[in-house]
């Protein structure tokens, strides 16, 4: 800066002398105006121009202004001053300050473009990563100190090179033609465009950059400019974080494994207690069925001796007063009455047989001691059987009647339940009619189906009580001063269901019927 100093103030006392010798010739030896003029102005431009600077060009326009007017003045007589002999002086006077108007432009226009320059030239040099320009042939023409720091050059050693030094061989041939194809069609490319770029350091190894590129153009050439990021570090993090990912992921696949393991665990665990629970409840509800049934079998054994003390008292004491008598009927004037106290003998023994066989149906019913064994059988001969067995029992003048209709073939079908069934009917029948009523049976084969039908015209059952009338126990009230167990029918409702039946009942005053329906099994096949 000193130096500079020095310089300007040389020049510009040169500059001072060169004015004041030609301002004391113009006044020693006066001449031609105009040609003093002009080699003033010549001279004074060409010092002005080949090296006043700063703010000392200004300084000596003044003082040449100032010689030109005394240099006037004195080389003029008074009688000749005017405008005419002056004109050569002020167009002097006109010239150096039009010449300080453009060089003050000038010194501001290259004062800017040096500050420009200087920020632009502290950017670049002070830029936090690698800063090159490369012209349109590949050759470095600009490195920033980042970019030495980076590739290990310094920057004497690669402006003038070609691009290619550093890039890594095996993607040097590629590059050139990538950076070919780049100049003649050159757009701008951000940083982490997708590319993954290596470079080449001055010792040799390689390290993965981020490149992005910018162009301008200059005297029509595009310069290219690539700004250069070593992303190594990053690299590393990323490959950390990617390593930590999987590592996570890994972890939280072997979790879900675990936890869809213990959930299995856990499952299988509650479906064994879920298991255990059920077959809990399941015994507690077979235990309460059999404590049930215990009771209900201990009701029904003290309901039967109850009832048995009872029913069987009045038949016995029929038989015994039957039994007196005959013996005291020797002769055979009285066998009518030998044959009516017979009569009566057999129906209080039947009595107390039906009593007997409803106990003992109902209590293998409740312990689950009765199968169903179905046989080829003939309907209609085997009613008739019974129907043959029930006129022994029934009274002096009630009638059983017995129509069959359909096919008499024989079916499948269990014969004990069938006698159980229609003795009972036949029994209720007998024993709430008349001594002159009339018992119809019916039996029909029809759409894999038998029907059975018995009617008697006995005193009926009251429509209100008829919903009770299979309930174990049930009585009517009508019926009350007429032994029985209120049993019968109860076996008969459940003898029905076990073979997947039904049993409806019709009754008015005078009429009671009851309907029964048993699906048949097919026939086994011969073939």
């Amino acid at each position: 800066m000193k130096l500079r100093v020095d310089s300007d103030l040389r020049l510009f006392l040169i500059g001072v002398l060169l004015i004041t010798a030609v301002s004391l010739g113009v006044v020693i030896a006066p001449g031609n105006n105009a040609a003093w003029s002009t080699a003033y102005i010549l001279f004074h431009l060409y010092f002005l121009w080949l090296g006043v600077r700063g703010k000392y060009y200004s300084v000596l326009a003044i003082i040449a202004t100032v010689s030109i007017i005394l240099a006037y003045f004195l080389s003029i007589e008074r009688d000749d001053w005017g405008l005419a002999t002056f004109s050569g002086s002020l167009i002097a006077i006109f010239t150096v300050w039009t010449v300080v108007y453009f060089m003050y432009r000038q010194k501001r226009h290259i004062a800017k473009e040096l500050k420009d320059k200087a920020r632009l030239d502290a950017m670049f040099e002070n830029a936090t990563e690698g800063m090159l320009m490369v012209d349109h042939a590949g050759e470095i023409i600009l490195f920033n100190a980042y970019a030495e720091q980076l590739f290990g050059y310094n920057r004497s050693e690669v402006i003038g090179s070609s691009m290619e030094k550093l890039i890594p061989s095996r993607f040097a041939k590629q590059h050139v033609t990538h950076r070919k194809g780049y100049h003649a069609a050159p757009r701008n490319r951000p940083m982490g465009a997708g590319l993954e770029l290596y470079a080449l350091h001055k010792d040799g190894h390689e390290f993965p950059v981020e490149i992005s590129l910018g162009h301008f153009k200059a005297d029509s050439e595009v310069v290219v400019i690539a700004f250069v990021n070593d992303i190594s570090e990053r690299k590393k993090a990323a490959e950390q974080i990617r390593r930590e990912q999987e590592r996570t992921k890994q972890l939280n696949e072997e979790l879900e494994l675990r936890v869809i393991e213990r959930t299995s665990d856990l499952a299988a665990a509650l479906d064994r207690l879920k298991t255990t629970n059920e077959n809990l409840q399941s015994m507690e509800v077979e235990l309460l069925k059999t404590l049930e049934k215990e009771r209900e079998l201990g009701e029904l054994k003290s309901r039967f001796v109850t009832m048995a003390s009872h029913e069987f008292r009045t038949p016995l004491s029929t038989i015994l007063s039957s039994l007196f008598l005959l013996e005291n009927y020797g002769r055979d004037e009285y066998e009518q009455a030998k044959a009516t106290h017979m009569s009566r003998i057999k129906r209080a023994v039947n009595n107390m047989t039906s009593i007997l066989n409803d106990f003992l149906s109902l209590s293998k019913m409740e312990e689950g001691k009765v199968e169903i064994t179905y046989a080829e059988m003939d309907i209609r001969q085997r009613i008739v059987e019974i129907v043959d067995e029930m006129n022994t029992v029934k009274k002096r003048d009630q009638t059983i009647r017995y129509e069959h209709m359909g096919p008499t073939d024989e079916i499948l079908m269990d014969e004990q339940f069938l006698r159980n069934i229609l003795i009972n009917l036949v029994s209720n029948a007998i024993k709430f009619s008349g001594d002159d009523g009339t018992i119809s049976i019916g039996s029909t084969i029809a759409g894999g189906k038998l029907r059975l039908q018995v009617t008697d015209n006995g005193v009926g059952i009251p429509e209100e009580e008829q919903k009770h009338l299979f309930n174990r126990f049930f009585r009517a009230r009508n019926v009350q001063n007429i032994n029985g167990t209120g049993l019968g029918l109860h076996i008969v409702k459940r003898y029905v269901d076990m073979m997947k039946g039904t049993i409806s009942l019709t009754s008015v005053q005078g009429e009671t019927s009851f309907a029964i329906e048993i699906p048949l099994l097919p026939e086994p096949s011969l073939g």
